[in-house]
């Protein structure tokens, strides 16, 4: 099923390369909320499930941007710590989706715990696939899960901006902050 897959993404690849129209992958670790933002700048109906691998194969919508042109965002499989190189293998079909973007939207949950390892993890991932060196839009998503009158949280956020200074802070699920991404993107 996953090699009929790839030749099905072929095709429609080699199709959107004919036609110029710019790709964004859309990547981070699981349960980022890239389903959920690709459902809020799209007005699509992607799967999104608080659990591993919700989803499989990847979805690709249109999306107008800012400068009134089109681009297509593809989500892909959230990445896990270590991913093993079996699971590597099996993914092999959406992952090709992120080798052949133009562009990475790397989703960041900067509410977890374990923010800095996650986006490490998917950077390790993004270099194992030769896709390190792709431009890439960091939205750090579900600010709206950080209490900013908590030193903790607003110590958490000023680290998360220190550390990604042109990252663009977003909620999926409230829709906060999708004007700038779109425009972090067109630009």
């Amino acid at each position: 099923q996953l090699a009929e897959i790839s030749k099905y993404r072929q095709h429609y690849r080699h199709q959107r390369r004919q036609a110029a129209i710019p790709v964004v992958a859309v990547v981070g670790y699981t349960n980022a909320g890239k389903s959920t933002l690709l459902n809020a700048i799209a007005n699509a109906d992607v799967l999104a499930e608080d659990q591993l691998f919700a989803t499989l194969d990847p979805t690709t919508r249109r999306v107008k941007l800012p400068s009134d042109r089109l681009a297509l965002f593809s989500d892909t499989v959230g990445f896990i710590q270590k991913l093993p190189t079996q699971l590597v293998a099996a993914f092999r079909s959406t992952l090709e989706e992120v080798n052949e973007a133009d562009l990475l939207l790397h989703v960041v949950d900067i509410s977890h715990p374990n923010m800095t390892e996650q986006i490490a993890a998917v950077e390790e991932i993004l270099d194992d696939l030769g896709a390190a060196t792709k431009p890439t839009v960091i939205a750090l998503n579900k600010i709206d899960r950080l209490d900013r009158t908590d030193p903790e949280d607003a110590q958490l956020l000023a680290q998360a901006l220190a550390d990604n200074p042109d990252a663009v802070l977003i909620s999926a699920a409230r829709g906060d902050g999708l004007d700038q991404l779109l425009a972090a993107v067109d630009a």
